[in-house]
């Protein structure tokens, strides 16, 4: 669990852009592979892959529940989430692992620490709003803020390394 967890749940929160949502489906993969597990049943090739494969298969599934979609809809979204699977497969993790590196040694030291609080601890936004004294909207404007600056910062870090 401690080597995939990450970067399933990055996954998951790519797919679903919602961290409450990621965290539900992220969990959820992981009961089903403890229970393979618990079984007696082996994966054939690489845990990580059955996992991004079975979290796949469950945001589809979350889409026609939550969402309420219409079938060829979220069959379409199931197509569009098999291909970011591919494209995110085909990105090499170092790369990845790299620029996310680089980008959050930009950020000050606040920034830094909320996003440690919320992604390495796990901790609640209204957890973190407490301990800060903060209202909670505020937090989660914050961490909104960070996400999108890593993200923009990731992209142009990943740029840089397709065109050298």
């Amino acid at each position: 669990m401690d080597r995939h967890y990450e970067g399933v749940w990055r996954y998951a929160r790519f797919l679903t852009r919602g961290a409450t949502e990621a965290e539900d489906l992220v969990h959820e993969a992981f009961l089903l592979a403890f229970d393979r597990l618990m079984e007696g049943q082996e994966f054939a090739g690489d845990a990580g892959a059955w996992l991004r494969g079975t979290l796949r298969n469950l945001v589809k599934a979350w889409w026609r529940e939550r969402q309420k979609l219409p079938q060829d809809v979220a069959d379409h979204l199931g197509l569009l989430a098999d291909k970011t699977e591919e494209a995110w497969a085909s990105l090499a993790g170092e790369e990845l692992r790299a620029a996310l590196d680089h980008c959050l040694g930009l950020l000050g030291p606040e920034d830094r620490d909320l996003v440690a609080r919320r992604y390495e601890r796990g901790m609640r936004i209204t957890r973190i709003a407490e301990e800060l004294r903060r209202n909670a909207a505020t937090v989660r404007v914050q961490l909104f803020r960070i996400r999108q600056a890593l993200k923009e910062c990731v992209e142009g870090q990943l740029a840089k390394g397709l065109t050298t």
